[in-house]
């Protein structure tokens, strides 16, 4: 079943950057049928890096600790 829709000519023109078929509903079809994978990576990218800005910190953490054991070591 095909329904008509009325998409705008600039965003046409995007999805046939994107997608693997110049033919324009072919590019269209491409990026619907692709957007639920793209957001899920978007969202898990966005939650490693979260993670990671959670180990930097915790790391910054062990690191000046080290360094105040590393100073007190210097200072016996």
């Amino acid at each position: 079943m095909r329904t008509p829709l009325d998409i705008p000519t600039h965003l046409v023109k995007d999805a046939t950057l994107y997608a693997p078929s110049r033919d324009p509903l072919d590019a269209v079809c491409h990026v619907l049928q692709d957007y639920p994978r793209l957001v899920s990576e978007v969202r898990e990218l966005r939650r490693r890096v979260a993670d990671i800005d959670n180990e930097s910190a915790e790391l910054d953490q062990l690191v000046a600790k080290l360094q105040n054991v590393a100073r007190q070591i210097l200072d016996i």
